[in-house]
């Protein structure tokens, strides 16, 4: 028997099909290495997502994604395909900013159909069906949910994310926009803001309460889809940003962005990318630098 089993290999290494199967393995291999490297490449991917007029930014780090609101109901099949298109099965974090129907329409698809690690919300009510139903559900679910208090931190692979502002649920008028969670995140020497639907005043709160190195940024998510009222010339001038990124519907019925709000990005130094123009915008930030990834995956 073993004589039959030498023959054989001395068979197939004399008709040269050793060569073939050889290149296949190591074919194989390649591409297992390239995978790995590509999940684990030491980068911060930020997915601003196309959902129309409404907000949904997706961040991955490593086999980590996270979740910054989840669109409008009109919009599920898309966020569902850029889920499906960036691979995300598990979300480490899901981070609403307040709870208006435009950010958080998803929600309650989000939690009922992909395994989520924690949710962060803000201490505020809402009288909107959506939001009613999306707590019914999440309470039925046994999420591990957090109530999001200023300075709190999470990690997020190698990153950092760190509240700068949440409401407290006292007052008696409420502007649901400017009760917006503030997310920042540092990754080495790279700094993200993210402003939900803030406007002036809640940017005002902001440069009176928080040290100016936690305002500094390189990226911004520009407050409440390029409004008027938001992202003033006060509040550019301490955040600085080198990236500005919009989430906005095509031809939207509000204006959104407004032409005054580019005009003072652009005067702050603001590369600014639109979603109604580019569709889904990437960043990606290594800890040195952040860029943004062109179509087809140019860095610019």
């Amino acid at each position: 028997m073993a004589n039959i089993k030498d023959n054989r290999v001395l068979r197939v290494l004399r008709s040269g099909k050793w060569l073939a199967i050889l290149l296949v393995v190591l074919l194989v291999l390649q591409l297992v290495l390239t995978l790995m490297g590509n999940s684990h490449d030491g980068k911060l991917y930020v997915h601003v997502l196309d959902v129309g007029q409404s907000d949904a930014i997706l961040l991955r780090f490593g086999e980590a994604a996270m979740l910054i609101d989840t669109g409008t109901a009109t919009a599920q099949e898309s966020l569902r395909a850029a889920l499906l298109h960036y691979g995300v099965k598990r979300l480490d974090y899901l981070v609403l900013t307040h709870l208006h129907e435009d950010h958080i329409g998803n929600a309650r698809y989000v939690i009922e159909h992909y395994e989520v690690g924690q949710v962060l919300l803000p201490q505020a009510t809402s009288e909107e069906l959506v939001a009613t139903l999306f707590l019914q559900a999440l309470s039925e679910a046994h999420t591990d949910t957090v109530t999001a208090q200023v300075d709190a931190e999470f990690s997020f692979g190698d990153a950092v994310m760190r509240v700068l502002y949440a409401p407290t649920g006292t007052g008696s008028e409420r502007d649901e926009n400017n009760e917006s969670l503030v997310m920042h995140i540092t990754y080495g020497a790279n700094a993200l803001l993210f402003m939900g639907d803030g406007e002036e005043a809640l940017e005002n709160r902001l440069l009176a309460t928080t040290t100016p190195d936690l305002l500094d940024c390189d990226f911004l998510k520009v407050g409440h889809h390029g409004a008027a009222a938001a992202t003033s010339d006060a509040f550019l001038t301490a955040v600085s940003p080198r990236l500005a990124a919009i989430s906005c519907g095509k031809n939207n019925s509000y204006g959104f962005p407004h032409a005054d709000t580019l005009a003072r990005l652009t005067a702050a130094g603001a590369e600014t990318y639109r979603t109604d123009r580019c569709g889904t915008l990437t960043f990606v930030c290594d800890g040195a630098d952040i860029k943004y990834l062109e179509k087809g995956g140019q860095s610019k």
